[in-house]
């Protein structure tokens, strides 16, 4: 079952008000630094970010250069915006990167009964869920006590109720017996461009979740199919649900 992986938890508790992501990679702003959800293009040497909301970001300096960049790799980066070149172009100033998980869904078809089991019936929290590019994003909260102990996240694909014109997914946990002594949280993407059906360019997303109330939660959003030659930045948010405060952990997802 080597398409279902592990993240790590590390907490980092914050002694400020922590970084949300920047879902218009515009507007949100902490200490003139902005953040972004993108893919890279290019190598160590000479690289851009093609961010999931359709901006490019040329990197004219990199604070963090001991980081190891590959072309499309998928990172999350906080940056300083140096000059606007262009409508939807930037040149920037990197001033943190790290490698962004990212997923492709699992079909419930596909998975036996054993595998079932071990996606996990944990609860999760969600923050923020919103579609970009070609990717379901979001960023979760969990409960952990030990930063050691790996957890999973996985997005599964319910066959049996999907339609052409509507699907339902489901965000599952397993936390492998982790007990619950701190709140963190993490981000991960999926890529979602292959549930759009043939014929159609667009399909309505269901995703569900259960919370640590033990209740199901569901949200839905249309997912819109993102065409080569479209270079206008677009976003269907589909959640936002509160904030990150000071109280929580910063919990990289590895």
């Amino acid at each position: 079952m080597s398409r279902i992986s592990r993240f790590a938890l590390f907490a980092v508790l914050l002694s400020v008000v922590g970084l949300t992501s920047c879902l218009d990679d515009d507007n949100h702003e902490w200490l003139q630094m902005k953040e972004c959800w993108g893919t890279v293009i290019g190598t160590q040497e000479e690289f851009k970010i093609v961010t999931d909301l359709g901006n490019t970001l040329l990197v004219a300096e990199n604070d963090n250069p001991s980081f190891q960049v590959e072309d499309s790799m998928r990172v999350v980066a906080t940056f300083t915006e140096l000059e606007q070149k262009d409508e939807n172009v930037y040149n920037i100033r990197i001033n943190a990167i790290r490698q962004l998980l990212t997923k492709d869904p699992l079909y419930s078809s596909q998975l036996d009964e054993q595998q079932v089991d071990s996606v996990g019936h944990d609860p999760i929290e969600m923050y923020y869920a919103w579609f970009g590019g070609s990717y379901l994003n979001i960023e979760f909260g969990v409960y952990f006590s030990d930063p050691q102990t790996a957890h999973m996240l996985n997005l599964v694909v319910d066959e049996e109720r999907s339609t052409d014109k509507q699907v339902y997914v489901k965000l599952t946990h397993n936390a492998f017996e982790d007990t619950r002594m701190y709140r963190g949280y993490g981000r991960v993407s999926f890529n979602i461009a292959d549930l759009i059906p043939e014929g159609t360019d667009q399909i309505v997303v269901v995703l569900e979740w259960t919370d640590y109330m033990m209740l199901p939660q569901t949200i839905s959003g249309i997912y819109r199919q993102v065409k080569a030659d479209d270079t206008t930045p677009v976003t269907y948010t589909l959640l936002k649900k509160g904030t990150i405060d000071g109280s929580t952990s910063s919990v990289p997802v590895q």
